[in-house]
């Protein structure tokens, strides 16, 4: 346990609002493992509204945590955070300690297991999986991720940046994109689940 500490001590990320607002949280340096970047957090919480009172968030490759962390930060009811790593797992229930946050739950599954086990809904979804796995459409595609999507859900995703992103995305019917931007190697979208046009 205390060689894992040493590993996360250097590597940290603040979150930028809230109730933690200048808190750090500590990450293990992985492979894939990159905090989504203060400027587009900034950008995105700014899309999203600073009040996420009553809001289920659900972070499904949570790496850092830090989406979680800063929505947990600004009021989120519930906040998900799942990982397959089992380190990073563990490095995410100390910062949960750390914070003394409550409404942070953390789960040791894979993306596909645990939407197939989860009987909530979410109103908040956070998709910033594995560069180099490229499964961002297998994961959207998943017929049991809909199930799990409040009518009105919102759905960020990340991807590395290239010319015609918006397209790379093969979004489900219901899903309207509403906002999409890019800072450096990283392109951003936010999507918009209407229940109603499945």
């Amino acid at each position: 346990m205390k060689k894992q500490k040493n590993k996360a001590l250097n590597l940290k990320v603040k979150i930028i609002s809230g109730v933690w607002r200048g808190r750090n949280i500590n990450f293990l340096s992985k492979k894939d493992l990159r905090p989504t970047k203060n400027i587009i957090r900034e950008t995105l919480f700014n899309w999203l509204g600073s009040d996420l009172a009553n809001l289920t968030c659900l972070d499904l490759f949570a790496g850092s945590g830090v989406l979680g962390f800063e929505s947990a930060s600004r009021g989120a009811e519930n906040v998900y955070l799942v990982d397959i790593d089992r380190d990073i797992v563990s490095c995410l229930k100390e910062q949960k300690n750390i914070l003394d946050a409550k409404n942070i739950l953390i789960e040791h599954s894979s993306s596909g297991n645990f939407i197939r086990k989860f009987k909530g809904k979410v109103d908040l979804l956070f998709l910033d999986p594995p560069f180099s796995e490229d499964i961002i459409n297998t994961t959207i595609n998943n017929s049991d991720l809909s199930q799990i999507l409040n009518s009105n859900c919102k759905i960020y995703i990340e991807i590395p940046f290239e010319k015609n992103y918006v397209d790379i995305i093969k979004a489900p019917k219901s899903w309207q994109l509403i906002k999409h931007g890019k800072s450096g190697d990283v392109a951003y979208l936010l999507y918009k689940h209407n229940y109603f046009m499945i």
